[in-house]
């Protein structure tokens, strides 16, 4: 009986996790353009992610506010200004502050 629930965990994990690489998808592609359905899709992405333990990847992650559950498109719903060794976001509608360090010699932001 046990392996039975276990199995279904996987598989709701595993279809969680497709779901989640699908709204990623959407959300890259909606970002500039149609701000609704990238903060929808930012909404579920992080509730689904709550739901079945599901991670998303770090450049996505950049992307949503947790507070809010919004996208951060910079210069529109976000601020980010660069100090010493550290990247600090700030999201327009709630005020949530975001501080990332900077590793040396990496070129992907």
């Amino acid at each position: 009986m046990s392996s039975r629930r276990s199995r279904r965990k996987s598989d709701r994990r595993r279809e969680a996790e497709e779901a989640v690489r699908q709204l990623s998808e959407i959300l890259v592609d909606c970002l500039q353009s149609n701000t609704e359905i990238a903060n929808n899709a930012a909404s579920q992405i992080l509730s689904i992610g709550k739901k079945h333990g599901v991670r998303t990847d770090s450049s996505i992650k950049r992307t949503i506010c947790r507070t809010c559950m919004q996208s951060l498109v910079p210069g529109k719903s976000s601020r980010v200004r660069i100090h010493s060794k550290t990247i600090k976001t700030t999201c327009l509608r709630c005020g949530r502050i975001k501080r990332e360090a900077i590793e040396l010699g990496s070129e992907e932001l």
